[in-house]
């Protein structure tokens, strides 16, 4: 596991997928209240626990996220949600790309807004899989039948042609995806309804 003082990382660059309109939860759920926070801003502050850069991508209501990011030194880059994640994963990566041309890149990690269980923890012991793997392929944490993020990928990933928000990712692309099987429900975490959302206070009041 990465020590305390080797974070945060310079050499990865972060993504995170903000953009989306929340249909399930009837509301933009990455503005609910987290810890006494937006949901999107607890997400943030701890990914920039681990990543030093973050590229957030915006879409629906887009300066109320960049509203509840202020402040916070992050890059955004805006996609409508209706030309869907992939596009929106494309127009990151853009950037992205730009931020890892300045120094030695090893990766962009590509993470989600609605993923508050998520902790450094999730995120540098995925870092360290990657780094022990093939480092050409895109690492993928997969919890039974079920794919989760973050998602760490090379630099040159063709996101072009591969839909890295795909839920059978890894089975249509096993020579550019490895699998990190994982039995932490937290990479596959979300909250996608209201009852994701109960159930997150509950399992919190557990702790």
């Amino acid at each position: 596991m990465l020590a305390d003082d080797d974070l945060p990382l310079a050499n990865y660059i972060a993504v995170v997928l903000a953009g989306g309109e929340g249909r399930r939860m009837g509301c933009n759920k990455l503005l609910l209240d987290i810890s006494a926070r937006p949901m999107i801003r607890h997400v943030v502050e701890t990914i920039r626990g681990v990543i030093a850069d973050v590229v957030v991508v915006t879409g629906y209501q887009q300066e109320r996220i960049e509203e509840a990011l202020i402040r916070t030194p992050v890059e955004f880059v805006d996609s409508p949600p209706s030309e869907g994640a992939a596009t929106a994963i494309r127009r990151a990566f853009e950037r992205a790309r730009l931020l890892a041309g300045t120094r030695n890149c090893d990766g962009i990690i590509l993470c989600v807004g609605d993923q508050p269980r998520l902790t450094e923890r999730e995120i540098a012991g995925l870092i360290e899989q990657y780094r022990a793997g093939d480092q050409r392929k895109a690492l993928v944490p997969l919890r039974g039948e079920r794919r989760g993020y973050p998602v760490i990928v090379p630099t040159d990933f063709d996101v072009e042609s591969i839909d890295l928000s795909s839920e059978s990712l890894i089975a249509d692309y096993p020579d550019q995806i490895a699998a990190f099987p994982t039995r932490n429900p937290v990479y596959d975490s979300s909250l996608d309804t209201p009852e994701d959302f109960r159930t997150f206070f509950a399992i919190s009041e557990l702790r």
